[in-house]
């Protein structure tokens, strides 16, 4: 081998063996994610379920952990919080650390639900000092299996829970048997609370606000209040619709329906949050209103007697505008005239001696 090659060849090694020792570690440094439900069972609708994201590597240390979750088609998926479980096993003789985040998929669906891919990136360092190596990995598609409560209404939003709590009251006192009298111009407000274990406040069903003519309906933006302790999750929804009375007549606000499932007694449960009946009168104050059945009528009648107002200010406005020029033309024809007379003169009057 000619003597220049070999030396070219002995400065590449040690060249090589003078790499910091970081700089080689980083270079072997290995990593892995994985992502699975913690259980392998069948889950209800509504139930929460628990899914294990976790993050491994043969280095010392983790760091700019991010993820973002994606949609699932008839499903809630979220983060609970941010903390995490730190994990370690050894393979082959080599020591690994794991971190593990603990997300929550609420199904809304009956049948085979499907998480999909997401990106996960993370830093690794193999020890103190060493340079961060970045890994970029995309977790597996996941499918959980979900079936309904037999009796639970189908395409609504169930909630699954060992607890449930629904407040619900009128800002009014109702009566026991008669409709509730109330005056065109009045308004009823209803105020209903819901609360849970293991259920998000977002994943309650919205109060559904229903359409009634003659009365206005006015809901509110929800108040959703969501507290962990000591890694129990406990959600609250209050929702807010206000009612009120645009026209006379006899109304009913129809009932609402709330049902949630306990897996643990395997029992459906529903409460009822019972219709009420209105009579709205006219009111003094406001004047008589018209009731649903007179509201065409009385749309017609307004329409007409505001054309009619309309054309009478549009001739008035022209007769102020012409209708003085009209009267001296008229008068110019068939009034009276001097006979052999000089034409009146217009015109500003001159003075009789002026001064030069």
């Amino acid at each position: 081998m000619p003597r220049g090659l070999i030396e070219a060849l002995l400065v590449f090694l040690a060249a090589g063996l003078a790499l910091p020792a970081s700089v080689q570690a980083a270079a072997t440094l290995q990593a892995e994610v994985r992502f699975a439900a913690a259980g392998t069972e069948p889950v209800w609708v509504g139930e929460e379920v628990e899914l294990y994201l976790e993050m491994w590597t043969d280095g010392l240390s983790f760091g700019d952990q991010l993820f973002v979750l994606p949609e699932v088609p008839g499903g809630f998926l979220l983060q609970g919080d941010s903390s995490t479980v730190k994990l370690s096993e050894n393979r082959s003789g080599d020591d690994w650390q794991g971190l593990r985040y603990t997300l929550l998929l609420y199904p809304q669906a009956a049948g085979r639900l499907q998480v999909p891919p997401f990106e996960v990136r993370f830093t690794a360092r193999a020890g103190f000092g060493s340079e961060p190596k970045a890994f970029t990995f995309r977790t597996e598609s996941l499918a959980i299996e979900a079936r309904l409560p037999h009796g639970a209404a189908a395409g609504e939003l169930l909630v699954t829970t060992t607890e449930f709590a629904l407040d619900a009251g009128w800002d009014r006192r109702l009566p026991d048997a008669e409709p509730l009298q109330l005056m065109v111009g009045d308004a009823l407000a209803l105020e209903v609370r819901r609360r849970a274990a293991d259920v998000p406040g977002m994943v309650f069903a919205p109060l559904a606000a229903p359409e009634i003519a003659g009365l206005g309906v006015y809901p509110e933006s929800p108040k959703v209040d969501d507290r962990v302790n000591r890694g129990v999750l406990s959600g609250a929804r209050t929702d807010r619709i206000t009612f009120v009375c645009q026209a006379e007549g006899q109304y009913e606000i129809p009932e609402w329906r709330f049902q949630w499932w306990d897996p643990e007694q395997q029992k459906l449960s529903e409460k009822i949050i019972p219709a009420v009946q209105l009579e709205v009168r006219a009111n003094p104050a406001l004047g008589a209103a018209a009731g649903p059945d007179r509201a065409a009528e009385s749309g017609t009648a307004y329409g007409t007697a505001f054309l009619v107002l309309l054309v009478i200010l549009i001739l008035g406005t022209a007769w102020r505008r012409f209708g003085g020029l009209l009267l001296q033309r008229l008068r110019g024809r068939n009034g009276p005239r001097r006979a052999n007379g000089p034409e009146p003169r217009s015109g500003r009057l001159m003075p009789l001696n002026p001064r030069r």
